[in-house]
């Protein structure tokens, strides 16, 4: 399903669904190796799960243990880098993946803090130069830690609020954090030293001693002149709703000088945002028990050119390497979200993340 608008280039491109996996856990966050032939999904089993992508059908591959908690965070490094994760118990961990795409690639552990931070770790940001990766986490903590190691080798000082989110700058010099309340917040890494903070207070509800939080993405642009906050405008309390707002903030300046919303108090949060080379933005949306959306939309649009609204709560998208494809991980459509469901015998059902693969094709020329 396309919604198109009169601007030629958006038009160009018609993604359509080829492929469908179908795990039978849920994950919190997907992403493609750096050669494209391997997804990871961080699950809520306390386990990455794997498949192989490098043939015609996907093949799922065993999975990797060692964590206690969700595994909220997963991340490749730059080029051939290690694979990163994080958990809800505040383990932070580093493996090299050998031979990812050749069938069943061989894990090694380099490294891992299970005390990285005291308790949940909501985020991760890994440097360009690939050699650092941040952390926030509900302790109210950021830090900087070595790529190599895991050694530690930043924190700023404790915040007032949990931290949801953390962007390193591709200069590597400065860091931003996201918390809860909608507050960026601009640090110098070199001293620790606050530059400057900015509230986006439409990016969080507070009523009758509940809040509702609305920061799901932090990150730069590979320039760096652009930081880009994604979320939601959350209006009540009642099952997490929202319109799924996406703000650019300009570095020099640190103001926001584009806002987009893409859809409908219903449709909830934007939960993860993705750059196409060709500069169109890649965008999934949860909201209110069962909304969902994968979205394309260019920088300077007030709308989506592309709308797919026959998901359920999607929780992550992951572009391929050379821009030709992407995946979206969901809900199964009659999941716990919806009410009490039951199976034949009686029994709750699990939920589960369906990963719908689409293609990027261009669209056929007349």
């Amino acid at each position: 399903m396309t919604v198109a608008t009169p601007d030629t280039d958006q038009a160009a491109v018609e993604p359509r669904e080829i492929q469908k996996i179908e795990p039978t856990q849920q994950v919190c966050r997907i992403r493609f190796s750096p050669d494209g032939k391997l997804l990871v999904g961080g699950g809520y089993d306390a386990k990455i799960h794997r498949w192989d992508l490098s043939g015609e059908e996907p093949v799922e591959l065993p999975t990797i243990t060692g964590h206690r908690g969700w595994v909220q965070c997963v991340e490749f490094g730059p080029q051939d880098g290690p694979l990163f994760s994080a958990d809800s118990w505040g383990q932070l961990a580093a493996r090299r993946v050998e031979g990812q795409g050749n069938g069943n690639p061989m894990v090694e552990l380099l490294w891992s803090n299970e005390a990285a931070h005291d308790g949940w770790i909501h985020d991760v940001s890994i440097s360009a130069d690939g050699t650092r990766i941040a952390t926030v986490g509900r302790d109210r903590f950021a830090r900087v830690w070595s790529a190599g190691d895991g050694s530690r080798l930043f924190e700023l000082p404790q915040q007032e609020h949990d931290l949801s989110r953390v962007a390193l700058h591709p200069d590597g010099k400065s860091l931003v954090t996201g918390n809860l309340f909608g507050t960026l917040r601009h640090w110098e890494l070199a001293t620790g030293k606050l530059i400057r903070e900015l509230t986006l207070e439409k990016l969080h509800f507070y009523d009758r001693i509940q809040d509702v939080p609305g920061i799901f993405v932090l990150e730069f642009d590979k320039s760096g002149e652009t930081l880009y906050c994604g979320g939601g405008e959350p209006a009540r309390i009642q099952n997490h709703q929202g319109i799924p707002t996406l703000h650019q903030i300009a570095w020099p300046s640190f103001e926001v000088t584009k806002t987009q919303h893409f859809g409908e108090e219903k449709d909830g949060f934007v939960f993860d945002f993705a750059r196409h080379p060709d500069g169109y933005f890649l965008l999934v949306t949860s909201g209110n028990p069962g909304a969902g959306q994968f979205l394309l939309a260019q920088p300077d649009a007030d709308e989506a050119f592309f709308k797919y609204p026959k998901l359920s709560n999607c929780h992550s998208v992951s572009l391929h390497p050379d821009g030709t494809k992407a995946i979206v991980s969901a809900t199964n459509r009659n999941s716990q979200g919806n009410g009490a469901v039951r199976g034949k015998d009686g029994g709750y059902v699990g939920n589960s993340s369906p990963l719908h693969i689409f293609d990027l094709a261009a669209k056929a020329k007349a």
